[in-house]
């Protein structure tokens, strides 16, 4: 939890620093994918107990690499996103949307998952 606060930290004062640029060096398209892709993996760690700090670190540069992005690239992208809190926002919005329907999508599998264990009892 510390780490993440220093990495806000860390963003915020880039931003301050930083000059302005007219778009961020990842698009927003691709921003969606690595975020929610981070949002799953979180969620991963929250479900099956939080990883050490060196293996969440390489679990997100393996996420990072996955997408072809670097590390400094990615903070990079924080850092424009977080100075243009209305394009953020709105590529928040679609991330939430991308989670939603990934989640829609397992629904199904999961029902018929916990019908099949039904019918397997009631063999048994």
């Amino acid at each position: 939890m510390r780490r993440l606060v220093y990495y806000i930290c860390f963003c915020l004062s880039l931003v301050a620093c930083s000059p302005d640029s007219s778009r961020p060096c990842i698009p927003e398209d691709k921003m969606v994918e690595i975020l929610t892709d981070q949002y799953i993996m979180q969620s991963a760690f929250v479900q099956k107990g939080a990883p050490t700090d060196d293996l969440a670190s390489y679990y997100f540069n393996n996420l990072l690499e996955n997408h072809h992005v670097t590390e400094a690239e990615f903070d990079s992208a924080i850092v424009w996103y977080t100075a243009h809190l209305d394009v953020y926002e709105k590529l928040y919005d679609k991330v939430i949307d991308c989670l939603k329907a990934k989640e829609d999508s397992l629904v199904p599998l999961v029902a018929a998952e916990a019908s099949e264990e039904n019918s397997d009892k009631k063999e048994e």
